[in-house]
C-alpha cells in the first residue's frame, strides 16, 4: 500500500512558468529533489543522486523516448525532447524501486502530453531571449572585448476541440525556434599557391 518512490509532478502552469532556457523539456529534471546539473564529462544534462546522467529513462505517455545508444533523451535538430506546449504534465521519480520501473537506476521522467477536450482551447505564447538579457563572461570582461551578438526567439500555438462531443476530439500544436548570432574571427592558415603545387619551400626559407 506503500512505496519510498520519490516523486515531483509538474503542473501544465508549472512547466509553462518555471524558467527554463531553451524550453528543453529534459531541464525539468534538474528542479527535482536530488538532481544536480551534469558538469562532469560524458553525455546527459541531470545527475540524480550520484548516479550518471546516461541512467535517467525519459517516457512519453508511458512509452520510452531514450536513445538505444547512448541512453539519452531521443532529441530533435534543436537539441529539445518536445516542445513545451505540447506537454500537459510532467512527472519526475527520482528513485523507482517499485515494480512499475525498470531498466535504469537514474530518474524516471514521464511526460503526458495535451489532448482535446469538449471544449474549444488554445494559447500562443513567444519568448525571445538576447544579449541585452545577458552578462559577459568573465574571459570577455578580461579582455575588454564585448558581450557577442545573440538574439534568442521561440514561439508556439496550439488549439484544440471537440469533433463529436464525448467521443472524437482534436489538438494541434506548433513551436518554432530561430537564433541569430554574430559570426566570431578566427585566424585560418591556408596553403599559398606554391604549396598547393607541391612547393613548401617556404616553410623553411634558408634550409
Amino acid at each position: 500500500s506503500e512505496n519510498a518512490n520519490l516523486s515531483t509532478t509538474f503542473s501544465t502552469d508549472q512547466i509553462a512558468l518555471v524558467p527554463n532556457p531553451g524550453n528543453d523539456l529534459s531541464y525539468i529534471v534538474q528542479t527535482a529533489p536530488g538532481a544536480v546539473m551534469n558538469t562532469q564529462a560524458g553525455y546527459g544534462g541531470s545527475a540524480t543522486y550520484g548516479l550518471p546522467a546516461t541512467s535517467n529513462l525519459f517516457t512519453v505517455n508511458g512509452m520510452n523516448e531514450n536513445d538505444p545508444f547512448l541512453n539519452l533523451n531521443n532529441s530533435g535538430a534543436t537539441n529539445l525532447l518536445l516542445g513545451q506546449n505540447d506537454v500537459n504534465e510532467a512527472t519526475v521519480v527520482n528513485n523507482g524501486y517499485s515494480g512499475q520501473y525498470g531498466g535504469l537506476a537514474g530518474a524516471n521522467v514521464n511526460y503526458v502530453t495535451k489532448a482535446g477536450s469538449n471544449s474549444f482551447h488554445g494559447n500562443a505564447n513567444y519568448w525571445w531571449n538576447g544579449r541585452a538579457m545577458n552578462a559577459n563572461n568573465y574571459f570577455n570582461n578580461q579582455s575588454g572585448t564585448p558581450r557577442p551578438f545573440d538574439n534568442a526567439n521561440q514561439w508556439a500555438a496550439s488549439i484544440g476541440g471537440p469533433i463529436k462531443k464525448d467521443k472524437l476530439f482534436y489538438f494541434g500544436t506548433f513551436q518554432g525556434t530561430r537564433i541569430r548570432t554574430a559570426p566570431e574571427g578566427q585566424i585560418a592558415f591556408v596553403p599559398t599557391a606554391a604549396e598547393r603545387t607541391g612547393d613548401f619551400s617556404d616553410l623553411c626559407p634558408g634550409g
